[in-house]
């Protein structure tokens, strides 16, 4: 089951910058320039964590990962007209 994360960085090199910023275009939505809100599964939180240590230096980035349930999923206030990230996930029967 997927869960949300609200994932943001600070990476102090631009060539690193655009690396990370691939890597997280291909798990989920940007929403500001180094915000992005992703719907991941274990399995793709893992792999995604493993690419972007393989990236960042860890003496001068950052990357944070917020996970959010769903009942503070539906509390996040929105200021302007954007939306959250719908969930994609879907089955068919």
């Amino acid at each position: 089951m997927s869960q949300f994360y609200v994932i943001c960085f600070d990476i102090a090199e631009k060539k690193r910058l655009r690396k990370v910023s691939t890597q997280m275009e291909n798990f989920g939505q940007r929403i500001q320039y180094s915000i992005f809100e992703c719907y991941l599964n274990d399995k793709n939180l893992k792999i995604l964590q493993g690419r972007l240590n393989s990236i960042i230096n860890k003496a001068e980035d950052s990357i944070r990962y917020y996970p959010l349930c769903n009942k503070d999923y539906k509390k996040i206030p929105l200021k302007n007209k954007a939306d959250i990230t719908p969930n994609d996930n879907y089955h068919l029967i």
